[in-house]
């Protein structure tokens, strides 16, 4: 049985993250990175090998693993040598991969530089790669000995980053209930640093919270992907080269209640609700310029699919999340054409 409960969730500025390494018994690390890191971040602090990987969601492939395997072996690395993602959603989930299957095992730590990584995707241990078939269908449960969190980091996102970001805080809020919904929606923006701190821990908790109950996604963790089935067939129907991730779940989450008002009877204003904060983190709540039939395939493949039927994850209300497998196909193409 996997230990989540080991992972050391930390946080302080990033030059304090070698004496945190130290102080967990770590002698040796190497640091993956992004081609936009490198520019972006001060690297004064850093004393160990630095691997960098183009910045995108391209690299999260078997391809770009390979490239990882190799620079890993030239590096002499050996089961004592940590391996540190410094970076976004990609970044983690690619050497997260590569930490768990090197060598059978690679010590982990997780830093996060994006908001979506801070609250969602460095927690609780999901890393994997894509596939030309579709998104996150090559992975394991592999959690961090350390998650590091810098929230300082975040200053410097790019406005376009830090929206994406705000769709995974949105689905934390609708799967939390009414109360964190109501907070999100009397922010005001710019925030201030507090407010952001605030924001990044109350939605990150509504993630280990939901991890520490099911760690290995046999019930309630299946929930965190509301929003996510029909993003991740978008994502790889465009070739990961259109909609970032955060713009695919915003409209997901839109299709997602749409679909809770016809099977579960959601009240139709939180549809309304939600599209006014997509509107204010300037996410799609229209369907891309895509026909409905080359989703198809990829709804086919999803990961939480059971006996070839697909499983969609619906609210009754804010907080009153529940997989539905009665969502099908004819479903999902009559709210593709309304959300048009």
């Amino acid at each position: 049985m996997i230990d989540f409960t080991s992972s050391v969730l930390s946080q302080g500025e990033l030059s304090q993250l070698p004496s945190q390494l130290r102080s967990l018994g770590c002698k040796r690390w190497l640091i993956v990175s992004d081609s936009n890191l490198e520019r972006r971040l001060d690297w004064s602090w850093n004393e160990s090998p630095v691997l960098i990987v183009p910045a995108g969601e391209a690299s999260k492939s078997l391809a770009q693993t390979e490239k990882l395997y190799a620079e890993l072996s030239e590096h002499r690395v050996d089961r004592a040598t940590w391996l540190v993602a410094v970076g976004g959603g990609v970044v983690g989930d690619l050497a997260g991969f590569v930490a768990a299957t090197y060598l059978r095992g690679l010590p982990l730590v997780q830093v996060p530089t994006s908001l979506v990584a801070q609250v969602d995707s460095s927690l609780g241990g999901k890393v994997g790669v894509d596939l030309p078939t579709g998104k996150n269908l090559v992975g394991s449960f592999y959690p961090a000995r350390l998650v590091y969190l810098d929230t300082d980091l975040l200053e410097t996102l790019p406005q376009h980053e830090w929206n994406s970001g705000m769709a995974e805080v949105l689905k934390h809020a609708l799967l939390d209930g009414e109360a964190h919904w109501q907070y999100l929606e009397q922010l005001d923006t710019p925030l201030s640093g507090p407010d952001r701190h605030q924001l990044v821990q109350r939605s990150r908790q509504v993630k280990l919270d939901v991890v520490a109950a099911d760690p290995l996604e046999q019930g309630i963790r299946a929930h965190l992907n509301l929003g996510h089935t029909l993003a991740h067939a978008i994502e790889s129907a465009q070739n990961y080269s259109g909609w970032n991730h955060g713009q695919a779940v915003g409209f997901g989450l839109r299709a997602a209640l749409r679909l809770s008002q016809l099977k579960l009877g959601m009240a139709p204003h939180w549809e309304d609700r939600l599209v006014s904060q997509l509107q204010r983190y300037q996410l799609p709540w229209r369907r891309p310029d895509l026909e409905f039939s080359q989703l198809t395939d990829f709804l086919h493949r999803d990961k939480k699919n059971q006996h070839g039927q697909l499983r969609f994850v619906l609210l009754a209300a804010p907080g009153q999340a529940e997989v539905r497998p009665d969502v099908g196909l004819a479903d999902l193409e009559c709210v593709w054409e309304e959300l048009s």
